[in-house]
């Protein structure tokens, strides 16, 4: 996670100086972070909160935003299913990009009866420490944010450090089609609103993937 650490802690780091920003005291911030640990929904919901809006509309566009972890969360299952109920609810909570991305680089499938304890561990090691660099991200934001000048362009940063670590994934033809189906959406949803250009990005790619999945089976058939 060392290469990814820098585009986490940067993306930490806007959000939570943008909670900061909208009024958010420091026990309110890093208790919002602990409880729901996404950056998305938490800038997504931010201005609702402020503007009072019913609480319906705020837990609406939380899980629109946040939709894409079933998509996240149903891919991973097969490596998990042996676990508890508790223990898989753990897995869930602990998800997020980057560690749902790297886990399915390094561990693409299973075999039917479920995934190994080398799986379990692996994936744990991905999202403590992903979990692990937010929380860093989150105090510095608390305690150093103010000092932090808008100029720096920090979340630029982030977006260019994610961008480092997506497209050396891109290793097939599968990946290049729905990375360029997920691009052309967000291109066209971009204006959408409550960040809905997440959701219909990751369902378009996910699609285009599996349609292109089909088509190679065809043909090697």
């Amino acid at each position: 996670m060392a290469e990814a650490a820098t585009a986490i802690g940067a993306w930490s780091l806007v959000t939570n100086i943008a909670l900061i920003g909208a009024g958010l005291n420091a026990f309110e911030t890093f208790s919002f972070n602990v409880l729901v640990y996404a950056g998305s929904a938490q800038l997504a919901v931010m201005p609702l909160i402020n503007g009072d809006y019913p609480y319906w509309t705020i837990w609406l566009t939380a899980l629109i935003v946040n939709s894409r972890f079933l998509i996240f969360s149903a891919a991973i299952q097969p490596h998990f299913k042996h676990c508890s109920f508790l223990e898989r609810a753990g897995i869930g909570y602990l998800n997020a990009d980057i560690t749902f991305a790297k886990f399915l680089q390094k561990f693409p499938s299973t075999n039917s009866g479920g995934g190994s304890k080398d799986e379990l561990l692996y994936y744990l090691g991905l999202a403590i420490t992903n979990w692990c660099i937010w929380i860093v991200g989150v105090l510095v934001a608390i305690f150093f944010g103010v000092y932090i000048p808008s100029s720096w362009g920090i979340g630029f940063a982030g977006t260019l450090a994610l961008i480092a670590l997506i497209v050396p994934a891109i290793k097939n033809k599968t990946a290049v089609v729905s990375a360029l189906a997920a691009a052309i959406t967000c291109i066209f949803t971009i204006n959408l609103p409550y960040r809905l250009t997440i959701v219909c990005s990751v369902i378009t790619g996910v699609l285009a993937a599996v349609l292109m999945d089909r088509h190679q089976k065809r043909a090697n058939t």
